[in-house]
């Protein structure tokens, strides 16, 4: 769609995971073997990351910003998760 709209934009799009098993997952076939039920998101995941759409890398649990959307934080954190965000208190 950004393509579409003239938007430039990396080919490969970059998903940031805090599960080192599901990134793995996506990268070796091998897994999926030993694996007892798969939803069918997997494999849209699976097939990106293939065809070299899709790069999935690490992050720490205790890095993610999402979290502050999400979760009750302490007060160190949420004034860390308002500078990440910009945000200023007025």
């Amino acid at each position: 769609m950004l393509t579409e709209l003239g938007v430039p934009h990396p080919r490969m799009a970059r998903l940031w995971c805090d599960n080192l098993g599901a990134k793995y997952l996506s990268a070796n076939p091998v897994f999926h073997a030993r694996t007892k039920h798969i939803e069918i998101d997997f494999h849209f995941v699976r097939e990106r990351v293939v065809a070299k759409l899709l790069d999935i890398r690490f992050i720490n649990s205790a890095d993610l910003v999402a979290d502050g959307f999400t979760k009750a934080l302490s007060a160190a954190k949420l004034k860390l998760f308002r500078s990440n965000l910009n945000l200023v208190s007025g």
